[in-house]
């Protein structure tokens, strides 16, 4: 925490589940952004998006599917075991995409 005249300000740092497995799905989007960028899609580009990892990522990814689909503009999102391994946070998972 911290004050001054009129104003405190406290800063709660402890990190439930739900920051920990938002923040994966974050990086994940970012994963999938620069795979996109890699792969020469145009910004608007709908694409198809194949994905697998551990338990906890696969649990992210179910969580936040909504927000990963909107960000990343997937029309396809499922689970399969095709694609290059990435690194996500400390988590190997597999990753595709294919323009819709």
């Amino acid at each position: 925490s911290a004050s001054n005249n009129r104003t405190c300000v406290v800063l709660e740092t402890e990190l439930t589940e739900e920051l920990i497995l938002e923040g994966l799905a974050r990086e994940f989007v970012s994963k999938v952004q620069n795979l996109r960028k890699t792969k020469g899609f145009e910004i608007a580009d709908r694409i198809k998006l194949y994905y697998n990892g551990d338990q906890e990522v696969l649990k992210a990814l179910d969580m936040f599917k909504e927000y990963v689909k909107d960000e990343t503009l997937a029309v396809t999102y499922e689970v399969k075991e095709i694609g290059e391994k990435i690194d996500l946070n400390g988590h190997e998972i597999t990753l595709e995409i294919e323009k819709n």
